[in-house]
């Protein structure tokens, strides 16, 4: 069987590791990447990435030029958080007759917040025959995707708590910028109040978990609070003093008729004590899942992304979600 053909579209610090996962796939073969940072711009992907299986990919802006020549089976899609910003370029891939595995938060869940915007790729989709799939670790596996299959060995599900616990200390710059890690408390508030800081996607785990365990949830509500340095905190790439922001504090929950069926409790801040991930169902059986040290956000979403190829590629054409997919496992 041939391998089928990648083309990497977004070289962020995610983006850079899933391209250079893909290169490593006996199953994949990577033909293009693209990227619109005038920094690299003609610069060999290879190179960038010290991969023999991405030498001689040179990195180019325009999308539309490289999917046509390049006519890739997916593209591993890693730009923006949400949907608006990449309508286009989710169009441009479409438009090229690719499927498409992307990292965009909103997209777990887009009829939840875009569901003009949702609509219109899913009837795209289907015109020309490919699958579009949002995913990643969180949103994508930790609080939905993974408590959805653990739900399978139950009789029944009445709630469900689910707990992220991160240390921001050792992930990248734009994770530890997007959760305000060295800030002031006020400019905190003053972004988080506009939509410009934090976590991306807890409301559309809830309304995936929700939906999966037949909730039917009438209210999603979500608060974001800054957890505030009780001593100075130092990363590779930014000092946090005492006083300071050293992260966010994300809660959420899913209702029906004022009744909580679905409860989220995040926590990405430099310096967490007990990093870890864990949900428990109120059920029947009795579950609970922890993961000591948690589930590692850089490399875990370029996994995910890269192993779910695969699944989005065999995937119904139109709009998926991860309920309506093979789920993804090891690609070796």
């Amino acid at each position: 069987m041939k391998p089928l053909r990648i083309v990497s579209f977004g070289l962020g610090p995610i983006g850079m590791r899933a391209a250079a996962l893909t290169a490593a796939k006996q199953g994949l073969q990577l033909v293009g990447a693209i990227d619109v940072a005038p920094e690299l711009a003609g610069k060999d992907l290879g190179a960038m990435i010290d991969s023999p299986g991405a030498a001689g990919i040179i990195i180019d802006a325009d999308a539309r030029k490289v999917l046509a020549a390049t006519k890739p089976d997916c593209v591993v899609h890693c730009t923006s958080s949400f949907i608006p910003n990449v309508k286009e370029q989710l169009e441009a891939i479409i438009d090229a007759g690719s499927n498409v595995i992307t990292s965009t938060e909103e997209m777990l869940w887009p009829e939840l917040q875009q569901p003009e915007i949702a609509a219109a790729l899913d009837e795209r989709a289907k015109s020309n025959g490919v699958s579009i799939l949002g995913t990643g670790v969180n949103p994508g596996f930790v609080m939905d995707t993974l408590p959805v299959f653990a739900s399978a060995v139950c009789y029944d599900v009445r709630h469900v708590a689910c707990r992220r616990f991160v240390d921001a200390t050792s992930r990248r710059l734009p994770f530890q910028k997007k959760i305000g890690a060295g800030m002031a408390e006020a400019e905190f508030r003053e972004l988080a109040a506009a939509g410009r800081l934090g976590h991306i996607g807890l409301r559309e785990s809830i309304a995936m978990l929700g939906s999966a365990l037949g909730f039917d949830l009438d209210t999603i509500e979500q608060d974001v609070q800054p957890i505030i340095a009780e001593t100075d905190l130092r990363t590779e790439f930014l000092e946090v003093r005492t006083g300071q922001v050293a992260g966010i504090h994300n809660t959420g929950f899913g209702a029906k008729n004022g009744k909580k069926l679905v409860e989220m409790d995040l926590r990405m801040y430099v310096g967490c004590k007990d990093p870890h991930d864990a949900f428990v169902f109120d059920s029947t059986p009795s579950f609970e899942l922890r993961i000591p040290g948690g589930t590692s956000g850089d490399f875990a979403t370029a996994a995910i992304l890269v192993n779910g190829i695969q699944s989005v590629v065999a995937a119904a054409p139109g709009l998926r979600t991860m309920l309506e997919v093979a789920p993804p496992h090891l690609q070796r």
